[in-house]
């Protein structure tokens, strides 16, 4: 462990490179393309075995992501390909969801993941002053599906889109309504 002075000095300098724009270096930002990237080959696979309301918002929040990597957001391109990638996979847990029983003990492990999901999706959404209005189409349709799959006990599915909304809540504003579409409001359904 630093002496306490150098202990100082470093978390002061740590301090002033996140103030001065540096929060989030060249490296984070070369994790943030590849987690793009890797995001991006998955939502291909899952898009081609779809066909839902999902798949509508899936293309928006892809091109969006595009956009993002070709302004320079690396970080929000993986959020949004992450959201994609959940979506995606809200249309697959349909299809298998009602299967399998669920213990008292898994229930109740499932229900503080999905608070918890919630709850963070909430407290970052919350944090962004501006919002998009695709972003919050589908932030909002992905949180409602959410509820009701949760309610009829597709847990898969309310998990999913429980996720997507929590990465999508991490999604910021970068510039003057850049992520702003004008198409249609899409609405995402549950079981």
């Amino acid at each position: 462990m630093p002496p306490p002075k150098k202990a100082v000095k470093k978390a002061a300098k740590k301090a002033a490179k996140k103030t001065a724009g540096h929060h989030h270096d060249k490296h984070h930002q070369a994790n943030d393309l590849r987690r793009a990237y890797e995001h991006m080959g998955r939502v291909a696979v899952l898009r081609q075995s779809s066909k839902s309301s999902a798949t509508d918002a899936v293309a928006e929040l892809t091109e969006l992501a595009q956009r993002a990597i070709k302004d320079g957001h690396s970080k929000y391109a993986a959020d949004l390909l992450r959201a994609s990638e959940h979506l995606s996979f809200t249309v697959l847990a349909d299809d298998g969801s009602g299967i399998v029983r669920v213990s008292a003990e898994l229930k109740e492990s499932i229900t503080e993941q999905f608070d918890e999901l919630m709850q963070r999706a909430d407290e970052h959404w919350e944090e962004e002053e501006q919002h998009s209005s695709i972003l919050t189409g589908i932030y909002q349709s992905s949180r409602d599906s959410a509820t009701k799959a949760f309610k009829v006990r597709a847990y898969h599915q309310g998990l999913e889109f429980a996720r997507a909304a929590e990465a999508l809540a991490h999604v910021k504003q970068y510039g003057p309504l850049k992520l702003e579409r004008g198409h249609k409001n899409l609405q995402l359904k549950s079981a």
